[in-house]
């Protein structure tokens, strides 16, 4: 017993450090990923565009596992049920609601703020015709896992181009400058309270939702050796002991 205890707390600091360095669900801190040296502008965006359409891909199919979707595509599914709206034009709208909170903040955007976001949310616009729906309780199991690894990839190939941090991220370090608050504690503060208006409006929360706001770090670290050495040709390494854009220093 005395020695299950250690391995308990291990367990759970790991846990905890995931939250505040990769957030919960698909919004991920774009900052904890050190970036690739990629040349030119073009490829740079070219990796923005192929991550959000990853990341677009695998929420959607979360979503049709039904098991409980990640904690922004709560809040997209909970504005679908409200108002019938896709899930298209939930998230253009939630996207349209981000950049104004960012222009009224002046909040630091980058192309990649912008790129990223705007291929998730036009990949929604066909990514649920394309897609066929799980219609059995295996093929709900195999959907949502596969769907964590393929919004992971996605995020560790569209973060590693670093030209611009997210859309949270950026307004949450905006928010912690004001305040003097520690950027991911806002940002986690204010995930959880994208959770809970989506709750609220009845989204898609559920069992699959907690364990993808435990599994979407862990999967993400192991992503980004697999992507940095197989998939871009170099190391992208996770860089959770400092996972603050470069220019800010906080301390817990």
């Amino acid at each position: 017993m005395g020695s299950i205890i250690p391995i308990l707390q291990r367990f759970l600091t790991r846990i905890y450090h995931n939250f505040v360095n990769f957030g919960l669900g698909r919004r991920i801190n774009f900052s904890a990923i050190r970036k690739v040296n990629v040349p030119t502008i073009g490829g740079r965006i070219l990796l923005n565009a192929i991550g959000g359409v990853l990341i677009s891909i695998g929420a959607t199919m979360v979503i049709l596992a039904k098991l409980g979707a990640t904690t922004t595509d709560v809040l997209l599914t909970g504005i679908k049920e409200q108002t019938g709206i896709s899930i298209a034009g939930a998230s253009f709208g939630f996207l349209a609601i981000l950049f104004v909170i960012m222009a009224v903040t002046r909040s630091e955007i980058g192309l990649g703020t912008v790129v990223v976001p705007l291929s998730v949310s036009t990949t929604f616009t066909f990514s649920f015709l394309i897609i066929p729906e799980p219609h059995n309780l295996s093929a709900q199991l195999l959907y949502f896992p596969t769907g964590l690894v393929v919004i992971a990839t996605g995020v560790g190939i569209g973060a590693s181009a670093g030209i611009g941090m997210g859309a949270y991220e950026s307004i949450c370090h905006r928010i912690s400058d004001i305040n003097g608050w520690h950027p991911q504690l806002v940002r986690l503060f204010w995930e959880l309270i994208v959770l809970g208006v989506g709750i609220s409006l009845g989204g898609a929360f559920g069992v699959g939702t907690i364990i993808a706001a435990i599994a979407t770090g862990w999967i993400l670290q192991y992503m980004n050796s697999v992507i940095g050495d197989y998939l871009l040709g170099r190391r992208i390494r996770t860089n959770c002991e400092q996972p603050l854009a470069q220019g800010h220093t906080y301390e817990l």
